[in-house]
């Protein structure tokens, strides 16, 4: 008989810890730092959104933290999302 543990959809089992997580979103939000794109800043909200994950609220500050960054990391990629619709139609003008 196997003893498999069901995970949430959130958990990333190739991240299998919060500290794990928070080194992935540090070491995007330091690209992001050096050159912000669209991209990185959806990597980072991704991510985010995984450390929300049950299996890593190890207390009530890590969700703390986890729904922060979330917010934090959304309106960032909500901010190129709107800059991207305010550029993008003069562009298709100019075609």
């Amino acid at each position: 008989m196997h003893n498999t543990v069901k995970h949430g959809v959130l958990f990333d089992t190739d991240l299998p810890t919060a500290k794990d997580v928070l080194s992935a979103i540090c070491c995007v939000a330091t690209h992001y730092a050096i050159k912000p794109s669209f991209d990185l800043a959806k990597l980072a909200a991704d991510l985010s959104l995984k450390l929300t994950a049950a299996e890593y609220a190890d207390s009530p500050l890590s969700k703390e933290i986890a729904k922060r960054l979330l917010n934090q990391w959304s309106e960032i990629v909500d901010e190129h999302q709107a800059l991207k619709v305010k550029v993008l139609p003069t562009h298709a003008i100019l075609q």
